[in-house]
């Protein structure tokens, strides 16, 4: 008869070894299932990194209920740049801004744009999306990043350091919406060196005019795909 392996997580207590025992003491966290699947590693290496993959706790998700409304509330644009925050930021939508990820990616959150400026000088901006419009210190949504850190990237899923509706819609630079920023602008020649200015650092709006992948971004570097 074939068995199936199950696979726990568990803690030893070192407190509770003693010096004479060959076996050290321990408690069962949990059952991660059935030894040998992807969901079961993939669950042992959350649990060995001590990732948590639980859901948003409910005080993020009332924290962020109103968002949430007002996104469902504007339609198919979506969420709109207030236009007091508007007036305090500089205005980059007019700029060729394009963000280079993973084909799969969702959260987009940094952009670059290039622009040539006469003369083998040109002006590059890096811009990364201003997460910090949408959480302020202390929040439920601070609270539970800080305690995540980051996010895990796993072969079949992403498990967010914040919740989908800010690293995949508000604070994701994705194509033809408006979106906040913090931009860093300087000016190069065509050496690859830094012009003596100083470089512009900011509160930006942008809107990216595409989403390009890694093997697009490489084809038009090598010139094997053409470039309007």
């Amino acid at each position: 008869r074939e068995f199936k392996r199950s696979l726990f997580a568990a803690v030893v207590d070192d407190a509770d070894w003693d010096e004479r025992s060959r076996f050290p003491r321990g408690k069962l966290k949990a059952s991660l299932g059935e030894s040998g699947t992807i969901v079961t590693d993939l669950q042992a290496i959350l649990q060995k990194h001590e990732i948590d993959s639980s859901a948003f706790s409910e005080a993020v998700v009332e924290e962020l209920r109103p968002l949430t409304e007002e996104k469902a509330r504007s339609g198919k644009g979506g969420w709109r740049v207030p236009e007091e925050e508007r007036a305090r930021r500089r205005d980059l939508t007019s700029e060729c801004i394009f963000t280079i990820d993973p084909t799969t990616a969702k959260d987009l959150d940094d952009a670059l744009h290039i622009k040539p400026l006469g003369d083998g000088r040109f002006e590059v901006g890096v811009h990364i999306a201003d997460v910090s419009h949408f959480v302020t210190p202390g929040s439920a949504v601070d609270e539970e990043a800080r305690r995540r850190c980051t996010s895990t990237y796993l072969v079949t899923r992403v498990i967010p350091m914040l919740p989908p509706i800010l690293c995949e819609e508000l604070c994701s630079l994705n194509p033809n919406v408006d979106r906040l920023a913090f931009s860093c602008i300087w000016v190069m020649n065509d050496k690859g060196e830094m012009e003596p200015d100083e470089p512009w650092y900011g509160r930006t709006i942008i809107r990216c005019c595409a989403k390009l992948d890694y093997p697009t971004a490489q084809h038009m570097i090598e010139g094997t795909i053409p470039v309007a």
